[in-house]
Order: structure tokens, then C-alpha cells, then sequence
């Protein structure tokens, strides 16, 4: 997706909020400020969201010298998330559809983004999905889509929601479904890194994989040839986050799941539903 002028001040704000957590050197915050917005000022803003959202992250820990600023909100929800963890389980257990819980309390845990906003209470969100309904909700193509797949590519998007995704993940391998969950590099914003993946116990269930750069959501250009290719054999992709439905929306030739919470006018306009919408949408583009 291309950026557009209501996406440059919420750039800001995320670095500011970024370099507030890198340092309290308050010097070295303003240069790393004035530095993003010095890109900002001269980039193309028709270039894409994770391009440019990228390029700002990448920027403020250079600047700061601090290579992974939202570290300790990343342990914090890592341990709420651990700690939901068991009683998730119960729910997807005890429910009368496994699937369609496992897919929206994986919905649900995709609350846990720090680029809207660092203050997410995960309970409330939990407690909000599993009462309400999928804005747009494709569970039955989903069902279709795994009796005839035997692998899956996971896209990961953020720390602590990956006990989320190891929820739904346990219910795919019932399926006899190959998963392959794939993680960042190195840190950036509070994305899911081989770290998180350990932490959260998906290491010990599927394959773990990187796509090999540090980037918001997915930059082809930028991927590992290890990850294209696990990206161009998988019967299908479950993708995860708005940063990843940014990179993938218009991709081609695949049969891809998005499952997030719209968290910005901009998205919704896009998926054609509210702002705080929970979706499961299944593309398919061919043209």
C-alpha cells in the first residue's frame, strides 16, 4: 500500500515515541527527530507503508545507538501474554468451534502493536472478540483452505501476540497442516523475532524461520532467497498484522488470510469496514 498524507504525522509520532524509549539524552532525541523528519520532508510519500516505516524505525536506532527500543514493553506483554496463556487454551478447548475461537482470540492478539499506540490492555481485548463478531470473517473458506493445504507460512507480526498465534497455530497441526512461522531478523517496532517465537514455545512445535531482514511487514526486496522460496511453495499464507496487510494486499497468485485489527483510518478504508474492526479476509488476486 502507498502512503498518503494522514500516514506522515502518525511517522512522527511513532519516532517520537521510539527515541523517548531509546535514550534520555534529550540531544541525541532531538537529532534522531530531526533526522526522520529531514526523510520525511524529502522522501516520496507515494512510496509504500512499510517502506517508509521502515526507513524511520531503522533511523531512530542508528541515531540512538540502541538497536531494539521497545525491549521492555516487548518482555511486558511477552509475560501478560504468558500468563493469558493457559486460559486461552481453556477457552479454544471448551469451545463448540476450536477454529473460529482459536482465529479470533489470534484477532484479538493482534492488539498488541506499538505503532498506533503503546498502551493495550490484553484482558479487555480478549474479553471484547470473544463476545463480539468478525467485522469480516472468511472462516469458512479458512476451513476449505486447510482441508486441501498441506503447509502454511505464518507470518508473525508482534512479541507477546505470538502466545496468540501458538493458539491457533496448535489447532493447525490437527489439521495435519506443515507450518512454518516466519519472524524478523532483528528487532523493529515490538515485531516477533526468534526470540519471541522461543519464548512463546513455537520453536518446539513448527519450524521458525526469518525473513531475513528487519523491516515493518514484509519489503520483498529486502527477504532472504530462503523465505521467498518457503513464501512461493506454501499452499497458503496466514498473515498476521496491519504491517503485513500493507506489504501483501495487492500480492498475486496466492491464497492469503489476513487476520488483524484495523487500527487506523486509512486501513479501514481500504478493507471497507470501522476503525477497531476485527477481520478475517481472504484474498485471492489474480489480475
Amino acid at each position: 500500500m502507498k502512503a498518503c498524507l494522514e500516514c506522515v504525522p502518525c511517522f512522527l509520532r511513532q519516532a517520537l515515541e521510539a527515541v523517548k524509549m531509546s535514550t534520555d539524552d534529550e540531544m541525541v532525541r532531538e537529532k534522531a527527530l530531526r533526522e526522520v523528519m529531514a526523510y520525511l520532508l524529502n522522501v516520496e510519500w507515494t512510496n509504500t507503508l512499510p517502506e517508509l516505516g521502515t526507513n524511520v524505525h531503522r533511523m531512530v536506532k542508528k541515531v540512538t545507538n540502541n538497536v531494539d527500543p521497545y525491549k521492555q514493553l516487548k518482555e511486558k506483554y511477552n509475560k501478560i501474554a504468558q500468563e493469558l496463556y493457559p486460559e486461552l487454551k481453556l477457552i479454544v478447548e471448551n469451545s463448540g468451534d476450536p477454529l473460529l475461537t482459536a482465529v479470533k482470540l489470534a484477532v484479538a492478539g493482534n492488539a498488541i502493536d506499538f505503532g498506533p499506540k503503546t498502551d493495550i490492555n490484553l484482558e479487555c481485548e480478549v474479553q471484547n472478540v470473544l463476545k463480539g463478531e468478525l467485522a469480516i470473517n472468511d472462516i469458512d473458506q479458512l476451513t476449505q483452505a486447510f482441508l486441501k493445504s498441506k503447509s502454511a507460512l505464518y507470518l508473525a507480526d508482534n512479541a507477546g501476540e505470538t502466545f496468540f498465534d501458538r493458539i491457533l497455530i496448535e489447532i493447525l497441526l490437527k489439521q495435519n497442516v506443515k507450518v512454518t512461522y516466519a519472524v524478523k531478523d532483528a528487532p523493529i517496532l515490538n515485531d516477533a523475532t526468534f526470540q519471541d517465537a522461543e519464548i512463546a514455545g513455537i520453536s518446539q512445535m513448527v519450524k521458525v524461520m526469518s525473513i531475513g531482514t528487519d523491516c515493518t511487514g514484509i519489503l520483498f526486496k529486502e527477504c532472504s532467497d530462503n523465505f521467498l522460496s518457503e513464501f512461493e511453495r506454501a499452499d497458503l499464507i496466514i498473515s498476521k498484522g496491519q504491517g503485513n496487510y500493507e506489504s501483501l494486499n495487492d500480492v498475486k497468485g496466492k491464497e492469503i488470510f489476513f487476520l488483524l485489527k484495523i487500527k487506523c483510518s486509512i486501513i479501514a478504508d481500504d478493507v471497507g469496514v470501522e476503525t477497531s474492526s476485527l477481520i478475517l479476509k481472504r484474498t485471492f488476486n489474480t489480475d
